[in-house]
């Protein structure tokens, strides 16, 4: 609905916004890593949430919010050497990350086992635990991640978000099912985030790196440690290159040639919104991977790849045939949304990957053969939100 109480703002108070949240990782307090896994969870959280035309959302759900921590934490929740799970906060603290490990070892979950299907075996031991990490993330990290500095001098600013409880909420408050969870968006952050998610993602990613090396120094290296926290695992993806290779009838999704060797991408790229659901993937030969990279595909690839999770068309029952059989997560809607987002707010002449060398500036008019729905104004003076 449009009411004018948030849409994209002018490019200076974007700038402004992103400075307020660099200040906000160089002077927080950072104990633990809870806060940087909520700033990546609001992130996608609005990215997904973006509306059909293109505005951003609202509000968010702190219970959502709870349950994206939990899912990047699932996957971290592993040993990385001998010594095994990392840790994220401080010594002798039983985290959220050691109470996911302790379950995964009491499961015998495997290490790359997609939280999807290891909920699908043991859901009643994943559901308690997922709803003590919510009620963790809203009574916490919810509530002191604007809060610049620390101890008596520390400044709350909620340029983000406005919530209505405090740290002194209970558990039991959190689970009824009157509790208001909304983190209601201040005017204006819901576009800024949006705009600026491609900046601010690796920000945080580094920060929450440093965060966790410093935790457990001399123990890690960096650069194996940024794939293990936040890399996509290629391996885990292995079982879908056939099946989606038959459904692509043998042909790379972006140069159409049948040469390989075959590699499973991410349509729109892991480092912009780590999205592993089936419809977010396609298979590509190997040196059209490499020259993407993290690149937006052009609006021809957008098209065609948009047009094959139509819920009419014939591609889009294979690719659900292939989730069934597979047990692969698959929700057409919320990357259909997720593309919304990155893509309406790309300034205009933003170089998108067209193919091997190859790329081209976007016009965003184009987009609406995509998003039909799609409100260029509101990218071009702001404007109408979006609420679920």
């Amino acid at each position: 609905m449009r009411d004018g109480r948030s849409g994209p703002p002018e490019e200076s108070s974007s700038i402004a916004f992103g400075e307020k949240l660099l200040a906000l990782l160089g002077t927080g307090s950072f104990t633990t890593s809870y806060k940087y896994a909520l700033l990546l969870a609001i992130l996608d959280a609005v990215v997904e949430g973006t509306g059909p035309d293109g505005s951003p959302p609202v509000s968010l759900s702190g219970r959502e919010l709870g349950r994206r921590v939990f899912a990047l934490y699932w996957r971290q929740a592993r040993p990385y050497t001998e010594h095994g799970t990392l840790r994220q906060g401080p010594a002798g603290q039983r985290d959220l990350v050691f109470k996911i490990a302790e379950l995964r070892g009491r499961l015998g979950v495997p290490e790359h086992l997609p939280l999807e299907v290891a909920r699908r075996q043991h859901p009643e031991e994943l559901d308690q635990l997922e709803r003590e990490v919510v009620a963790v993330v809203i009574r916490y990290p919810v509530v002191l991640l604007q809060r610049f500095g620390s101890g008596a001098a520390a400044i709350d600013d909620r340029f983000i978000y406005e919530v209505a409880w405090d740290d002194a909420v209970s558990p039991g408050r959190v689970h009824r099912p009157n509790f208001d969870d909304s983190l209601v968006l201040v005017h204006g952050a819901g576009a800024h985030l949006s705009a600026l998610s491609g900046l601010v993602r690796p920000v945080v990613e580094r920060e929450w790196l440093r965060h966790v090396a410093r935790r457990n120094e001399g123990d890690v290296d960096e650069l194996r440690l940024e794939a293990f926290l936040f890399g996509s695992d290629r391996s885990s993806l292995t079982s879908l290159r056939e099946p989606l290779l038959r459904i692509q009838r043998g042909h790379c999704f972006y140069c159409q040639a049948e040469r390989g060797p075959w590699e499973v991408d991410h349509f729109l790229p892991w480092s912009r919104w780590p999205d592993n659901r089936l419809d977010n993937l396609v298979v590509a030969d190997r040196g059209c991977n490499n020259d993407k990279r993290a690149a937006l595909p052009a609006v021809q690839h957008l098209n065609r790849w948009s047009a094959r999770s139509a819920p009419t068309s014939s591609t889009s029952q294979q690719l659900a045939t292939v989730a069934d059989q597979l047990q692969w997560p698959r929700r057409a809607e919320r990357t259909a949304a997720g593309a919304r987002g990155l893509y309406h707010h790309q300034p205009a002449g933003t170089m998108l990957w067209v193919g091997r060398g190859v790329v081209e500036p976007l016009d965003p008019t184009r987009l609406t053969s995509v998003f039909p729905n799609l409100d260029l104004d509101v990218a071009a003076e702001g404007g109408s939100d979006y609420k679920r």
